[in-house]
């Protein structure tokens, strides 16, 4: 199989990190044909790169499936979008924004900002042409998502049309990259590139990057930065072949002292050794700059070395040149990278550190002990035989101990408000994945009955329905193309807020009872669940006679005989009735202008809602039974789904369309926030861990085309 790595920086590398150019991926393709898997992980980079390489691949003569391996953000999310099938592994993210830069290589006037912002105008424009052929929405729907910087998990990048497929494969960890330049970024993403940031202005030049706006020259840059951290040239000479990354290239020239051999930066046996000349302390070298406390400062802050080195370095007498090389040494030494190399593709680096390794380990613990799971993988195999105890011992670096006492101060220690451990955030990861666990499993009736339409924020949202759909007009012969009016119909529909506190007690934490935690989470989960239920069933019973919510197109419930949305008089479930609503459905018509202009939406129902009253009534008459008779004939056995909620009180009954063809309600939640979430307030206080259980949640109806009620008999 011809499979396409695109690890890393979308363009050329820019702070040495995993990178690929539309030249590199020109000339891999060019060595393929047929069926390809473009497999990608990557925090963006170049906007016009991405671009590029978009284009490359749709070219491609051939199927083409991209899977989402880590991440695909910004740039490397418009490359996604030339996928064939676009898959996104359990964990993987998809972020889609709006291209931007606050860096400007002009003097900042105004005519350079607007010359900027048309360029920015022309970026942005040209993506959002992409996300919206890739997701059948309009170009300002996805200028909507772009700006608000917008993060896809799983099912949600499937709902609005992003991606294809979901598998249950674990994602890869998210590709190195400083995700700082990003206004929204989540923790974990901001933790994965904190390393590769080199200085305080990282944004700045990175966003310039990004833009494509000046090619930077990491080196020179760096190589700036440390030489206006000495003294002048005529004291000591970084120019001419001397690098920071070692080779066969040295520091300094001219007649500076030597320290070893050639004094090379890394590699070979004259290599500085930090760690021998730590040992013990040596006299400063004769050379023509001496160190002061204030060079050396400098210089540790030029390669995010701590100020504790400089102490150490000064004490120990070392000369300019001295405290230059041994800085340099221990930044190569300490970067954590390991090579993969595939066939065919760029080399992929992957960091981990030691810390992370562990939270994701005690993570992947916490959360299969819960579960009951004892076939783990990975990094959560070392944690299993820990109790919640020993685990919040490790991540403070203390003994763990036995007594209950001592489990309480170590318990303390690692979750209170002063603990500047990672058990926190490990321990609440862990917890919300079981919660949300628990809340997958459920499955509430309104999801049957209603489309999902996700929200990018809090704001009332007007949302089009199947009535809105209008006529294709004729083309004269002059190839115009006349512009025809719509219905001005749409619903609002606003995103609401819920939470709950609640607490899990000091003796279950010390008691190490991570099963009774998980059943609280568990009815947590099914609580928020049946939550949404009541909530959907409330909108939808609402109003006069319980018949739904007023829809502002026609200012009537959604409910009523003048819409012939609701029977004239009250029936049993009997063929007849059935064919009535059947009947009001199919003569269902759009808006226009003109009453002749209205499309024919020939709308058939496909679900039958009923309460517990009325199950059996609809079961038996919609089994499947073969009639000896034409008379007995039942046109709807085995036509309708049927569903039941003990919402429904009494005899009415509902007929809907397949939500996916003619929607009558909808649901969304906050893009990216999908289901409930567990945010702890009192980390671990007198009467335990005190956390809340949070929801954005939304809820509507928005058009009454697809649905009929009958009082029932």
């Amino acid at each position: 199989m011809n499979e396409l790595y695109l690890y890393g920086s979308v363009g050329d590398s820019f702070w040495g990190e995993e990178c690929f150019t539309p030249s590199t991926v020109r000339d891999q393709l060019a060595q393929m044909s047929g069926p390809i898997t473009v497999r990608i992980n990557s925090g963006g980079g170049v906007a016009p790169d991405g671009q590029t390489i978009y284009n490359l691949l749709r070219d491609y003569d051939g199927e083409k499936t991209v899977i989402i391996d880590g991440i695909a953000a910004s740039a490397a999310s418009l490359i996604a979008m030339a996928g064939d099938r676009v898959v996104m592994r359990q964990g993987s993210i998809l972020m889609i924004h709006d291209p931007a830069f606050d860096y400007m290589d002009e003097r900042g006037t105004e005519d350079a900002h607007l010359r900027a912002a048309q360029r920015l105008r022309v970026v942005a424009t040209s993506y959002a042409g992409v996300y919206a052929k890739a997701a059948g929405i309009s170009v300002d729907t996805a200028r909507a998502i772009m700006k608000a910087e917008t993060y896809y998990e799983g099912q949600a990048a499937i709902d609005a049309g992003f991606v294809t497929e979901f598998e249950d494969e674990a994602a890869a960890v998210p590709a190195a990259f400083d995700y700082s330049v990003y206004a929204r970024a989540p923790k974990r993403l901001l933790k994965t590139g904190a390393h590769l940031a080199p200085h305080a202005r990282s944004r700045m030049a990175a966003v310039a990057m990004i833009m494509g706006v000046q090619p930077l020259n990491r080196g020179k840059d760096k190589m700036a930065k440390i030489k206006a951290a000495l003294p002048g040239d005529d004291e000591i000479d970084l120019e001419g072949e001397d690098t920071l990354t070692g080779g066969d290239d040295t520091i300094a020239g001219g007649d500076e002292p030597e320290m070893e051999g050639e004094d090379t930066l890394e590699g070979g046996a004259d290599d500085v050794d930090p760690e021998e000349e730590e040992d013990a302390p040596k006299p400063a070298a004769k050379a023509k700059v001496k160190a002061s406390l204030a060079q050396v400062l400098d210089i540790c802050a030029a390669m995010d070395r701590p100020a504790s080195e400089a102490r150490d370095m000064i004490s120990r007498g070392l000369s300019l040149k001295q405290a230059l090389a041994e800085v340099t040494a221990k930044t190569a030494k300490d970067t954590p990278v390991t090579a993969n190399i595939r066939p065919g593709a760029p080399r992929a680096r992957i960091t981990r550190d030691e810390r992370e390794t562990r939270r994701l380990g005690m993570e992947g613990a916490l959360v299969a002990k819960m579960a009951r799971d004892r076939t783990v993988t990975g990094p959560a195999r070392d944690f299993m035989d820990m109790s919640l105890g020993q685990m919040a011992a490790s991540a403070v670096g203390k003994p763990a101990p036995y007594e209950a006492a001592g489990k309480l101060r170590v318990l303390e220690m690692a979750l209170g408000s002063q603990s500047t451990s990672d058990f926190p955030a490990v321990f609440e990861n862990a917890l919300n994945k079981r919660l949300l666990a628990a809340y997958q499993v459920a499955e509430p009736t309104y999801r049957r009955l209603s489309t999902r339409m996700d929200f990018t924020d809090f704001r009332p949202h007007p949302i089009a329905g199947i009535g809105d759909l209008a006529p294709l007009l004729p083309v004269g012969e002059t190839g115009e193309i006349k512009s025809g009016s719509t219905g001005d119909k749409k619903e609002m529909v606003a995103l609401v807020a819920y939470g709950r506190q609640f607490q899990i007690s000091r003796q279950m934490m010390v008691n190490d009872d991570l099963g009774a935690i998980d059943r609280l989470l568990a009815t947590r989960g099914r609580m928020v669940a049946a939550t949404e239920e009541a909530l959907f069933y409330q909108m939808l019973l609402s109003g006069a006679n319980a018949d739904g919510p007023t829809l502002l197109e026609t200012g009537r419930q959604l409910f009523n005989p003048t819409d012939v949305t609701k029977a004239a008089a009250a029936a049993a479930i009997t063929p007849a009735s059935l064919d009535k609503g059947r009947a009001a459905m199919l003569k269902k018509k759009g808006i226009a202008a003109k009453a002749e202009d209205a499309l024919d939406l020939e709308i058939n129902p496909s679900i039958i809602l009923v309460g517990p009253d009325k199950l059996f009534e609809a079961q038996q008459l919609l089994e499947t039974i073969q009639a000896t008779q034409a008379s007995n004939v039942n046109p709807f056995s085995g036509k309708l789904e049927i569903v039941v909620s003990a919402k429904i009180t009494g005899n009415a009954w509902y007929l809907f369309a397949d939500p996916g063809i003619a929607p009558v309600l909808m649901y969304g939640y906050l893009l990216g926030e999908e289901g409930p979430r567990m945010r702890m307030h009192e980390p671990f206080g007198t009467q335990g861990v005190a956390y809340s259980v949070e929801l954005d949640f939304g809820i509507g109806a928005i058009d009454h085309r697809g649905g009929y009620k009958n009082a029932g008999a």
